[in-house]
C-alpha cells in the first residue's frame, strides 16, 4: 500500500459508515418529535442539525452532533420583552428531555447546550432565538445570550471543499481525529474556519498535500481567543509545531524514494487508524504464494504471472502460511 493509499485508508477508518448516517437520522427525528411535542411546554418552533454533522466533518467513534432548538420568543419572554435567563431555559429542557423514556438518566447539562448520551452517540441540544436572520445562544456564562451565525461556517465550508475538489472536508476529519487523540486542544469548529482560511489561498491535488498545508499553516490562523485558556493555544501550537516537522521529514522521505520512512512518520502522528506499515516484499511474497495455492495466479503469453490476466497455473500445494521459507 502507498502512502497516499494508506492516508486515503486512515479516513476512510474515520468517516461516519452509511449504516450509522441512518442510526443518527432515525435518531435525530425521534429527538425532534419530541422536543417539537406540545405537551413538552418548551414551544419550539423549529429545530436544524448543526456543527460536525451537518458540515460532514464528524468522525467516529461519535460525538456532540449538534441540534438548535429555535425557540418561540413570544411565548418565553416576560411582559416587558425580556428574555429569560439562559439557565432556566436550560434546566427546563432538561428536565423534560430526562422524563422521556427514550432519555432517562441519560441527559446532563454541558454549558451552554443540554447533552443526550445515548450508547452509540452524543446530542448536543443548543436552545436559541431567532433574531435578525442569527441566532441567540446562551452565552458561556449562562448568564446572558450571544449572537452566533451557525449557518455561515456551513456555507463558508461547502464553497472552498468545492472549489478544491471536495477534499478539504475529509482534510478537516483527518486533523479532527488527531486532535481527539492528542487531548483535544483545539476547538472542533475552530479547526474548520482554519481550513476554510488556508484552503481559501491553496489549492492541492491529494491528501498528503493537503494535511501537511493544514499543519504546515495553522499557526497562522489560530485564534487564541477561541480556546479555553492561553495555555490550551500554547500547547496546541506546540503540538501542531511538531507535527509540521514530521510531516515535512515524511515529504523528503517521499520525494527521496524512502515510502517506507514517510509512511512510518505518518504512522507516528495519527497512530491507530492509520494503516500498519507492513515490508511490501513480504507482502507481495504471501499474496504470490497464497494465489499459487489457491489456483488463482495465471501466466500471460509473455511469461508474466499476475492474479488479473492469462491462463491459469495448477494450484500448488507448496508454501503458504506467514513465514517465508529459507533461502
Amino acid at each position: 500500500m502507498t502512502l497516499l493509499q494508506s492516508i486515503d485508508q486512515m479516513i476512510d477508518n474515520i468517516t461516519v459508515t452509511d449504516r450509522q448516517e441512518d442510526n443518527i437520522k432515525a435518531s435525530i427525528s425521534n429527538l425532534n418529535d419530541h422536543l417539537k411535542a406540545k405537551e413538552s411546554n418548551l414551544h419550539v418552533l423549529e429545530t436544524f442539525t448543526n456543527g460536525s454533522y451537518e458540515r460532514d466533518t464528524i468522525i467516529r467513534p461519535l460525538k456532540d452532533i449538534d441540534l438548535f432548538a429555535v425557540l418561540d420568543l413570544e411565548k418565553w419572554k416576560d411582559e416587558n420583552g425580556n428574555l429569560p435567563n439562559p439557565q432556566s431555559v436550560l434546566s427546563k429542557l432538561k428536565e423534560y428531555l430526562n422524563g422521556l423514556n427514550d432519555y432517562k438518566d441519560k441527559v446532563r447539562q454541558d454549558r451552554p447546550c443540554v447533552t443526550i448520551e445515548l450508547s452509540n452517540k452524543d446530542f448536543d441540544v443548543l436552545p436559541s432565538f431567532e433574531q435578525n436572520g442569527s441566532y441567540l445562544i446562551p452565552a458561556y456564562d449562562l448568564k446572558s445570550w450571544t449572537y452566533s451565525d451557525p449557518k455561515r461556517l456551513t456555507d463558508d465550508l461547502s464553497k472552498v471543499n468545492g472549489q478544491r475538489s471536495y477534499r478539504v472536508k475529509p482534510t478537516i476529519k483527518a486533523v479532527k481525529y488527531w486532535n481527539r487523540e492528542n487531548n483535544g486542544f483545539v476547538p472542533s469548529y475552530h479547526i474548520e474556519e482554519v481550513a476554510i482560511s488556508i484552503f481559501q489561498m491553496y489549492s492541492v491535488k491529494n491528501y498528503e498535500e493537503s494535511i501537511r498545508l493544514w499543519f504546515d499553516n495553522a499557526s497562522l490562523y489560530l485564534n487564541s481567543q477561541k480556546f479555553d485558556s492561553y495555555n490550551k493555544y500554547e500547547k496546541a501550537i506546540s503540538k501542531i509545531g511538531k507535527v509540521k516537522d514530521k510531516l515535512t521529514e515524511a515529504k523528503k522521505d517521499f520525494d527521496n524514494g524512502e515510502e517506507r520512512k514517510a509512511k512510518e512518520l505518518w504512522k507516528s502522528v495519527f497512530g491507530d487508524e492509520f494503516p500498519d506499515v507492513v515490508d511490501e516484499e513480504v507482502e507481495e511474497a504471501k499474496t504470490f504464494a497464497k494465489s499459487l495455492s489457491s489456483g488463482a495466479l495465471k501466466i500471460s503469453a509473455a511469461g508474466t504471472l499476475s492474479v488479473a490476466v492469462g491462463n491459469t497455473v495448477a494450484a500448488s500445494k507448496g508454501f503458504y502460511g506467514d513465514d517465508l521459507p529459507n533461502t
